[in-house]
């Protein structure tokens, strides 16, 4: 029979999907892992500069890096990526739309939603729409992206349409984008568009 390795510590299968990325309570196993160690997984990572962020309503968890000095300086763990403008436009549109739905939809637990519908809510802030195709597949490529960093599920694909893509939005971009920041970011389009 084999031995297991009593060095290992039984918190280690979710510290490790946590170093990976966001841990989201559909992941069941790993999400009732971080919660029954949530102290322990908080020591761990406090060591090594990181906070464990734990959201049980929304049901999310991810590491968020602990800043060294006032110059905002941290380990480097994790890369700051500055992501485009076309990316951010879309996760701020995202950010909104979750706003709006947790403000009027009382029924629904969580925000779904297609390309299609997408598409209709941002066409207005993309100033070059000469070719359709490249947008649509430009906006495709942004899902991915922000599937990608946990913001976006896919949970129904017909491979033969991708407009019959079904996304949940997750609460976790509530955690990457304040609603000061969604604030800000909504003044500068509208500044943006009066301009043009």
């Amino acid at each position: 029979m084999e031995q297991r390795n009593t060095n290992i510590a039984p918190y280690a299968k979710s510290a490790v999907k946590l170093l990976m990325g966001p841990v989201f309570e559909d992941q069941q196993e790993i999400w009732e892992e971080v919660i029954q160690y949530q102290v322990e997984l908080a020591r761990y990572f406090e060591k090594i500069a990181l906070e464990v962020v734990i959201d049980k309503r929304d049901g999310y968890a991810y590491l968020k890096q602990i800043e060294l000095d006032e110059s905002g300086k941290t380990i480097g763990l994790v890369r700051k990526i500055p992501l485009t403008y076309d990316l951010t436009l879309v996760c701020v549109l995202l950010r909104d739309w979750l706003l709006e739905f947790e403000s009027n939809d009382l029924e629904s637990a969580n925000l779904y939603i297609t390309p299609k519908e997408f598409r209709e809510r941002m066409e207005m802030f993309f100033k070059e729409k000469t070719n359709e195709l490249k947008f649509i597949k430009e906006l495709n490529r942004h899902f991915e992206q922000c599937v990608e960093m946990g913001f976006l599920k896919l949970v129904h694909k017909d491979v033969a349409v991708s407009d019959d893509y079904r996304y949940e939005v997750k609460r976790i971009l509530k955690a990457r984008i304040t609603t000061d920041e969604l604030a800000k970011f909504k003044q500068q389009l509208e500044d943006e568009l009066e301009s043009v």
